[in-house]
C-alpha cells in the first residue's frame, strides 16, 4: 500500500472489543458524573417538600410548596439538556461506529515529536492538523523518522485501532491533541 492510499475495511472482533471497552469507560464517566446531580437534586426535593430543615432552621411553607417545585425542575431540565449533549458527545459516536462497522487503514512516513513540557511521545498524525499519536517511551524511542507505518483507526469516532511497522506492533497508541 503506498503512503497516500486509505483503505476502508470491516471491524474485526478485537476492534470491536476495543471499541466496546472505550463505549463502557465514556458510559461510566457519563454516570458518574450526572447520577450524583439527579440524587442530590432529588434529595433536596424530598427533605424540602416534606416540611424538612435546611441548615437547622425550619422550611417555609411557601417555600416548599412555589419555589422548590420550580427549582428542581428548572435544575433537573438544566442537567437533563447537559446530559444529552454530553451523551450525543461522548456516547452516539461509539453507537454509531458499531453500527457503521468499519475502520480507515493507511500507511504514513513516522515524524517523531517529543514534547518536554508535558512528556509526551508523539507521531504526527497523517493528513490532520494539531493532532497527534501518542505512542509508549519504548515504541518511541525504537521508532526511527521516516519510517513507514501502517495506521488503522475507527472511522467515526477517529480512534486509533492499530499501529504497527514491518517489524512490530505499537502497544497503546492513542490519539492526542493539545488543544482538547
Amino acid at each position: 500500500m503506498s503512503s497516500t492510499e486509505v483503505l476502508t475495511r470491516p471491524l474485526s472482533p478485537e476492534d470491536r472489543a476495543l471499541l466496546t471497552k472505550l463505549k463502557n469507560k465514556a458510559w461510566f464517566g457519563l454516570l458518574r458524573l450526572y447520577v450524583p446531580l439527579f440524587l442530590m437534586l432529588v434529595y433536596l426535593y424530598v427533605r424540602v417538600s416534606m416540611g424538612g430543615t435546611i441548615r437547622w432552621h425550619p422550611v417555609n411553607r411557601r417555600y416548599s410548596t412555589v419555589v422548590i417545585p420550580y427549582f428542581s425542575a428548572f435544575f433537573g431540565l438544566l442537567f437533563l439538556g447537559f446530559m444529552i449533549r454530553d451523551f450525543r458527545r461522548m456516547i452516539l459516536p461509539f453507537l454509531r461506529e458499531a453500527k457503521m462497522g468499519q475502520k480507515t487503514c493507511c500507511s504514513f512516513t513516522a515524524k517523531k515529536y517529543h514534547d518536554p513540557l508535558y512528556d509526551k511521545r508523539l507521531l504526527f498524525y497523517p493528513q490532520k492538523d494539531n493532532y497527534y499519536i501518542e505512542v509508549s517511551p519504548e515504541d518511541f524511542d525504537v521508532t526511527g523518522n521516516g519510517e513507514e507505518l501502517y495506521l488503522e483507526i475507527a472511522r467515526v469516532t477517529g480512534e486509533v485501532l492499530l499501529l504497527r511497522s514491518a517489524d512490530r506492533e505499537f502497544r497503546a497508541p492513542a490519539e492526542f491533541s493539545f488543544s482538547d
